[in-house]
């Protein structure tokens, strides 16, 4: 009866040990999720800005005002570094303007980059996430 007792525990051990290894490996599965999605939620609301901006007829607005570049300098489209998003303190994100495909549109590539998480702290290497859109002149 002991004899089949410590069997039991060993195997229950056995698992346990298993599942506890895998622990960290999930976690950090969870955060590059969590940070994925974070990122294409930061670049969303900068397409939203600047779709907006280029509809604007207020002063030094609108769409002749968006300019190409790599990054672009145009005043809606100014890179953000580390520490410059409220409330993102952990991300960075650039816009990069080229011609479209026809002369009255222009191609938006929005990057955001940010550290993921390692088993050993947060990474110096960045990465990133990138979405696009084209506008259309008025």
């Amino acid at each position: 009866m002991l004899v089949e007792v410590l069997v039991a525990v060993a195997l229950i051990m056995i698992g346990l040990v298993a599942v506890m290894q895998s622990y960290p490996l999930g976690v950090l599965g969870m955060d590059t999720g969590r940070r994925q999605s974070t990122g294409i939620f930061l670049a969303e609301q900068r397409l939203e800005q600047i779709k907006a901006w280029a509809s604007s007829t207020a002063a030094g607005q609108g769409y002749a005002s968006i300019t190409n570049g790599n990054p672009s300098a145009a005043a809606c489209c100014l890179a953000q570094d580390y520490n410059s998003i409220a409330g993102y303190t952990l991300f960075r994100r650039q816009v990069n303007v080229t011609n479209g495909p026809t002369a009255n549109t222009k191609n938006i590539q929005v990057q955001v980059f940010y550290r993921p998480l390692t088993g050993n702290g947060v990474s110096s290497v960045e990465t990133q996430v990138q979405m696009s859109t084209l506008i259309v002149s008025d």
